[in-house]
């Protein structure tokens, strides 16, 4: 007797019904059973490495809030094996909250020190007294204002060593750790020059606490700030840059992200099981909540079995396993779990439904086509001055040579309008941008976040998540077919 056929309607309804959350907000709590773990995301949470960078979505404010949960930390521990985990006392240095804290100053707090003259160095140092005196015997400053702090140590500047080495001394008495982190560094002052400079003595800071053995930092931070090279110029800086973490998703950690996502719903995870059974694949299942991608054959023969083979009746058109991920990516050949997400739910809300597969190549292209605007306006959330730069490429071929790209943004008055909107919101404008080098500066930072490659021949080219919304077209390869009406 044959096998029941999998139910792929329930398969297909837990797509549909994937909740995509925005970004995780400043002090939002993290369930256990929300947290799906990636083994390439070891190094991310080892605090001997205390730079994160990672582009929008890729899970820097997840990573930054998933550390300040107990129950969650306990579960790390037992996934990636650092043990420092368990015992460490984790706080907010700062994450762009409105909320006033006994640890994190607001943006205002801090944008107001700065105004007044106060040295970033001093701003930060006085940050890590108030956290780290909850640790020292008299403790005091951990119950002041952050001004009040600021006094004492301009009144005594050895002060923050002496505080910092006491805290030390009892942490390691006690067998624990102090770890603060920092997200939302792009948020810090309120132009590129002032939260530059704030940065900057951050990160010497963080390369100072490799002296004591108990407290340490965790910086998340953008691609775009970290390829910024004069945040970098102080004594000792590569220490933190050469070891710093890229959080990125491979192809088998989204994957194992999606099905975990399947099995967290009750209808469909008895069907993934017999689906999974059905195709020999029932190893490619992420249990525990951690991915299967050391099964690499087996998670692709389980989503053939979800989705079908191919982008089309065969080979030709690209197989959906390596399609779907390869379509999603950016120039730097990663993909936000947000944008496959956003694939795969747009794909089961095509009808009609296929027979003998939840998801088929023609709801996947709709899902993509549902990815690239979802995913690009996040980015001109995050860099608006993007979007001038990528409307006027609209109706143009790429590949393109360098100069031809230069041509058009000169001709389209690009510089101008980014320069527009900036004269109300300085931010808006790229953080390296250079005055008389505006078009080379604008290229680098588009490459910079992943928007534009530019490839060894010297070519420009525009990756498929932005340029099928951005209505850029394309020469050659097998591409995401637009939309129109």
């Amino acid at each position: 007797m044959n096998a029941p056929e999998p139910d792929f309607l329930a398969i297909r309804a837990a797509f549909a019904g994937f909740d995509l959350s925005s970004r995780v907000e400043p002090n939002e709590t993290i369930q256990v059973e929300r947290a799906f773990l990636p083994k390439g995301h070891r190094g991310v949470l080892d605090l001997r490495r205390q730079l994160v960078v990672g582009n929008r979505g890729m899970g820097k404010s997840f990573w930054t809030h998933a550390l300040l949960s107990p129950a969650l930390r306990n579960r790390l521990v037992e996934v990636y094996g650092h043990g420092q985990l368990a015992s460490a006392n984790v706080v907010i240095g700062f994450n762009g909250s409105d909320k006033v804290s006994l640890t994190a100053p607001t943006i205002d707090e801090i944008t107001n020190l700065l105004e007044r003259g106060i040295e970033p160095a001093v701003i930060w140092r006085a940050v890590l007294i108030r956290i780290a005196s909850k640790y020292v015997q008299d403790g005091v400053d951990q119950l002041v204002s952050l001004d009040d702090v600021i006094a004492g140590l301009q009144d005594n500047p050895n002060r923050y060593s002496v505080v910092l080495s006491e805290a030390d001394d009892e942490l390691a008495r006690t067998g624990s750790t102090l770890l603060i982190v920092f997200d939302a560094l792009d948020r810090l002052g309120r132009d590129w020059n002032s939260s530059g400079k704030l940065t900057r003595a951050l990160l010497s800071l963080a390369v100072g606490l490799q002296s004591f053995g108990s407290i340490r930092m965790k910086i998340f931070m953008r691609i775009d700030q970290f390829s910024d090279q004069e945040l970098f110029r102080f004594p000792d800086s590569s220490k933190i840059k050469n070891d710093h973490v890229n959080l990125v998703w491979l192809a088998t950690e989204l994957y194992g992200l999606l099905l975990f996502e399947l099995m967290r719903n009750a209808a469909s995870l008895e069907p993934l099981k017999m689906l999974a059974s059905r195709e020999k694949a029932s190893e490619a299942l992420p249990t525990a909540r951690i991915d299967s991608s050391a099964y690499v054959e087996a998670q692709t023969r389980l989503i053939n079995g979800i989705a079908g083979e191919f982008m089309g009746n065969n080979k030709k058109q690209g197989r959906v396993y390596t399609w779907v991920p390869l379509h999603l990516s950016d120039a730097t050949n990663t993909c936000s779990p947000r944008s496959f997400l956003t694939a795969w739910k747009k794909a089961a809300e095509h009808h009609p439904a296929p027979e003998g597969k939840a998801v088929d190549h023609l709801g996947l292209l709709d899902g993509v086509r549902s990815a690239s605007k979802s995913r690009l306006e996040e980015l001109y959330e995050d860099y608006p001055w993007i979007q001038p730069a990528l409307e006027a490429l609209r109706r143009q071929f790429v590949p393109m040579e360098r100069e031809q790209l230069l041509d058009i943004w000169r001709d389209q008055r690009v510089i101008a309008a980014i320069l527009e909107n900036a004269a109300t919101a300085p931010k808006y404008t790229p953080v390296k941008f250079l005055a008389g080098e505006e078009l080379s500066a604008l290229l680098s930072a588009m490459r910079d976040v992943g928007v534009i490659e530019e490839r060894a021949n010297g070519k420009i080219n525009v990756p498929d998540i932005f340029r099928v919304e951005a209505e850029i077209l394309r020469r050659g390869g097998v591409a995401v077919p637009k939309r129109f009406g």
